[in-house]
Order: C-alpha cells, then structure tokens, then sequence
C-alpha cells in the first residue's frame, strides 16, 4: 500500500513500475473509471492510436493553411 506524502505524492510499487515499464519522466495519467481510478501510462500515445487514420486522404494542416491563406514561397 502507498502513502500520499505531504506535498500529494504517491509512490509507485516496485512490482507495478516493472510491470508497466514506468521509469523517471514517463507520462501518466489517472482516470475515474465508474468507481475506481485507474493508472494510464504513456496517455498522448493512447490518445494518438485513437485518432490515427482518422484523416487520411484529407488535407494536412500545412496544406489547408496554404489554400486559405495562399501558397508563400
């Protein structure tokens, strides 16, 4: 069991950052999820699989921006 210290820390368990591969600066998360919270490592790479392929064969945003605002050279 962890222990929130006095500046609202929480240490992770050993057992768990093995387990999710957590080292110092990996990005987490924590999410309610109906009762319970739940721990969401690496969240921008979740949200990118979520999105990914959702605009193919649209324009990027590099080439809509030249359409609207003309092509500068």
């Amino acid at each position: 069991m962890s222990k929130v210290t006095a500046k609202y820390q929480v240490t992770i368990p050993v057992k768990v950052r093995k387990e999710m591969s957590i080292i110092p600066g990996t990005e987490v998360d924590i999410q309610r999820e109906g009762q319970k919270y739940v721990l969401i490592v690496n969240p921008i790479e979740r949200i990118r699989k979520k999105w990914r392929g959702r605009f193919k064969g649209r324009p990027t945003t590099m080439e809509y921006m030249d359409e609207v605002r003309g092509k500068v050279n």
